[in-house]
């Protein structure tokens, strides 16, 4: 290249260095910086489920520290139906918040209000590597994000530790080995009347709170395909999706040598509370409530079980991602927060230690919270989460409790039942709109 070329290039590179990093200022890994050329000014509403503002006050004065003229308004929700009823009531006057949560699995029922992140701010190969491959999978379905966690939840097997010693058992670390350890822990007087459950297992969410979660999981390591490949219909009533219900309703059948609960058993958590039951699945943040009901309960987690002849552990998740409202008048800026909030190491970690929540950002799980003693069982199986697409998660959670009810009361049989939820998830996928 000749001398005057060479300027020319170096200049060329120059501008676009400058413009790069000027739309760049929030890239993982990297320092972040503020153009003092660029003032911006504006105001983010913020909802929120579960947490309120202390939480997250550092995480806003770190974000203004990059954008001292970007007001936050953070408002909070304790009850999930209420956000819900306001989010939607919200946004058909045109008066959303530019921020808001979404539940993983409810991302394919909230698309249309969403504004996704534009690729400009960070690649997608680069964000993808920064969280488990179940972020991907749940809010990047078309290689796009629509949203991202701070926390990642999963169903974990808790169990009363005095019961397990007192039986001198194993923890189970396959669904065969859970069937006989059931059997072990249960105790059914003269009568069928269930003195103590083995576990919290086969009933519908009137006294199971996670039983379309349970089943779903099962369903999931049995190599059950949820939904088809375009999105179009419900395919669970294979003979993966049959064995799965089978199994686990057996464990309500009073006919089985594992029967183990009824419908007539409390709810799972005051069951367990009130030390009726040795073994429960839910999640991280079940254990408040459990500590709440009973202080003394002497407790421990454990990952859910495998099957024995799996070849990959499947762990299932709940948790809530942060988006960007497509009524926003600052979607990039909201982006930008978002970004900070989950993949600046030090915010996250200021969330993590305020609410005692797992991780969901990659290098904190491997590097903090893989072998810690709380959260450690749940920070692990992040890593192999796996949850399926569901267009109406709420409507879905009904689908299946019904379908499990159907079962252990006779009313239906396995393969009817399974169809008819087939079905209907089916008529609720083609009901979406675009």
């Amino acid at each position: 290249m000749s001398k005057p070329q060479i300027i020319i290039f170096a200049i060329v590179l120059v501008i676009v260095l400058f413009f790069a990093l000027m739309f760049s200022c929030v890239i993982p890994g990297m320092q972040r910086c503020v153009n003092p050329g660029v003032q911006i000014e504006g105001e983010l509403q913020f909802w929120g489920i579960g947490d309120e503002q202390a939480v997250y006050e550092p995480i806003f004065n770190g974000f203004k520290k990059s954008y001292p003229k970007v007001e936050i308004k953070y408002r909070s929700f304790n009850d999930e139906t209420e956000y819900e009823r306001a989010l939607v009531e919200s946004m058909a006057q045109g008066k959303g918040p530019d921020v808001f949560m979404v539940l993983n699995s409810a991302v394919p029922n909230n698309t249309g209000k969403i504004s996704p992140m534009p690729e400009t701010l960070v690649p997608f190969v680069q964000l993808k590597s920064l969280f488990p491959k179940v972020v991907e999978q749940d809010f990047a379905p078309q290689k796009i994000f629509y949203g991202l966690p701070l926390s990642i939840d999963t169903l974990a097997l808790i169990y009363n530790r005095n019961f397990i010693d007192q039986a001198a058992v194993q923890i189970p670390k396959t669904w065969e080995d859970f069937q006989a350890v059931t059997k072990k822990l249960t105790v059914i007087d003269s009568s069928k009347k269930i003195v103590r459950a083995g576990a919290a297992i086969g009933g519908s969410k009137k006294t199971i709170s996670v039983a379309p979660d349970i089943l779903s999981l099962l369903m999931l390591q049995s190599g059950t395909k949820m939904v088809s490949s375009d999105f179009k219909s419900a395919t669970f009533a294979s003979t993966e999706g049959k064995d799965a219900l089978r199994f686990y309703t057996q464990f309500s059948d009073g006919t089985t040598d594992t029967y183990t609960w009824n419908e007539t058993m409390p709810n799972d958590l005051d069951a367990f509370a009130q030390e009726r039951v040795a073994m429960i699945f839910n999640y991280a943040s079940s254990i408040p409530e459990i500590q709440k009901r009973n202080a003394f309960i002497d407790y421990q987690i454990a990952p859910v079980p495998q099957p024995k002849s799996g070849t990959t552990a499947i762990a299932y998740p709940n948790y809530w991602g942060y988006t960007v409202s497509r009524q926003s008048a600052h979607p990039d800026i909201a982006w930008q927060f978002i970004l900070f909030m989950t993949t600046d190491e030090s915010s996250v970690r200021s969330y993590i230690v305020k609410t005692n929540k797992p991780p969901a950002l990659d290098n904190l799980i491997r590097s903090e919270y893989i072998n810690n003693p709380e959260l450690g069982v749940f920070a692990r199986q992040a890593l192999i989460a796996r949850s399926w697409p569901q267009i109406n998660n709420i409507a879905i959670g009904e689908i299946f409790s019904n379908m499990i009810e159907a079962v252990i009361t006779n009313q239906d049989t396995v393969n009817s039942a399974i169809n008819k939820a087939q079905e209907e998830v089916s008529r609720l996928i083609n009901q979406r709109a675009f």
